[in-house]
């Protein structure tokens, strides 16, 4: 038999002590701790006592299990009681209405109409600006792929917004109406005397109102087709955070990544503590922020003092980061002109020509030269190489991935950085040529 079990768990769920659970049953406190321990049985009548209190039949408390009497209780809510909760709603709502005055009803749908006008604004101006940022934040990514996700997020953020805003209004409806309002019998009232009420509760004095009583809800209850669509806004949202942990997810791997591949620049000293360190630090915050992401999807409770100092330790690691790369930045030279170490150059003679045209910005050089000395300098990203296509001075760039991803490894340990958009383009001739080709490129 399970009653010892049982009764000292119902006692504990309702937050009952022995002597409180003993006065409501008109026994004694040593009869209950005999009960929990199981040296004596409680008689029938207390028996069914306990039961009409509990909410229980007596082979649930005296032979099953109450925590998997409680736990198939709750897996068998259906439908059903949704729906008569929300036809209790109407109702009420209902009956309310026709014992109001007109000058009530009038007022109480002005309310309503200035609540969901209000939140609308805001709603959208939210929208407006959440949007704004987000679009901001997703330009890295490929039109067609931008276009999808901001259309996806803007529908769930309005379909999230929108059930938000039903049980934002049902429920000020709710306490500012219907937990006030009640319509009395006036066989029942005496009309000039206050009426006492006794509810489970609590227990309230009121005064009558003509036809109705004002009173209010102790606890403010919801009902339960409220509480449905709770549950479907915390699901999208809990939804949207999976959608979210996703991105973050894909952050860690990318720093994880970063983190490996910082180690081809280890001859550039503080700059690689600096990035190792740093980089440390973003993957702690990203651990901690999926850990909170995953707890909140879980509904389980993270441990915010362990997180909070790794916080607070990924953030100096991060400062320190700084610290290092900006101490090493002074010794890193920047080139943005020719150096024969790092920027190639080549020149190219070509014969002269009325017609010839170039639109790359030129520097031009007299000299007393009839051909065209053309010569062209450039960061060796790429490959470059001059062509003539129609009397149209060109330049083509022949880019190798590999090659780029070495040229960085390789200037970077070398603590140099250099412009990837140098490009320069001298012409050497007559002054008669110069005028020709400028005149070209004006006309044409």
């Amino acid at each position: 038999m399970n009653l010892s079990e049982n009764l000292k768990k119902i006692r504990k769920d309702n937050n009952l002590s022995q002597e409180d659970l003993a006065e409501k049953l008109g026994v004694s406190r040593q009869s209950v701790s005999k009960w929990e321990s199981g040296l004596a049985y409680p008689e029938m009548d207390k028996v069914l006592q306990i039961c009409k209190m509990f909410n229980l039949n007596i082979d649930e408390l005296l032979n099953q299990n109450i925590k998997e009497v409680e736990k198939t209780k709750k897996s068998s809510i259906n439908i059903n009681k949704y729906i008569d909760d929300f036809l209790n709603y109407v109702t009420k709502t209902v009956n309310m209405f026709s014992n109001m005055k007109f000058k009530d009803k009038i007022k109480c749908i002005l309310e309503q109409i200035i609540i969901i006008l209000l939140f609308i604004a805001i709603i959208s101006i939210a929208g407006e600006i959440i949007f704004s940022i987000l679009n901001k934040l997703l330009n890295f990514l490929p039109c067609n792929i931008h276009y999808s996700i901001s259309n996806v997020l803007e529908g769930v953020y309005y379909l999230l917004a929108c059930i938000f805003g039903i049980i934002i209004v049902l429920h000020i409806f709710k306490t500012r109406y219907l937990d006030y309002y009640v319509v009395v019998d006036s066989e029942d009232e005496n009309a000039d005397e206050e009426t006492k009420v006794e509810s489970k509760e609590k227990k309230e004095y009121i005064k009558r109102k003509e036809e109705k009583i004002i009173i209010r809800d102790p606890k403010h209850s919801s009902y339960r087709f409220i509480n449905g669509l709770l549950k479907v806004l915390l699901f999208f949202i809990k939804l949207f955070v999976c959608f979210i942990g996703f991105w973050f997810c894909i952050s860690l791997v990318c720093f994880v990544i970063m983190f490996v591949l910082s180690f081809l620049f280890i001859k550039t000293g503080l700059l690689f503590l600096g990035a190792i360190i740093g980089l440390m630090g973003c993957i702690i915050i990203n651990l901690i922020i999926l850990d909170i992401l995953f707890c909140f999807i879980k509904n389980r409770k993270s441990k915010s003092l362990l997180l909070f100092i790794l916080f607070i330790c990924s953030l100096i690691l991060i400062g320190v980061s700084i610290a290092f790369i900006l101490m090493s930045s002074k010794d890193f030279r920047y080139i943005n002109s020719y150096d024969e170490n790092y920027i190639v150059r080549k020149e190219e003679k070509i014969k002269m020509n009325k017609n010839l045209v170039i639109y790359y910005p030129t520097y031009f050089v007299e000299t007393k030269d009839k051909d065209v000395k053309v010569v062209y300098e450039y960061s060796p990203l790429c490959d470059t190489n001059l062509k003539i296509y129609n009397n149209e001075i060109m330049f083509e760039h022949n880019c190798n991935d590999k090659k780029i991803i070495d040229y960085y490894i390789n200037t970077i340990n070398d603590k140099v950085l250099i412009d990837p958009d140098y490009f320069k383009v001298t012409i050497y001739t007559n002054s008669e040529n110069i005028k020709t080709i400028k005149n070209n490129n004006k006309y044409n």
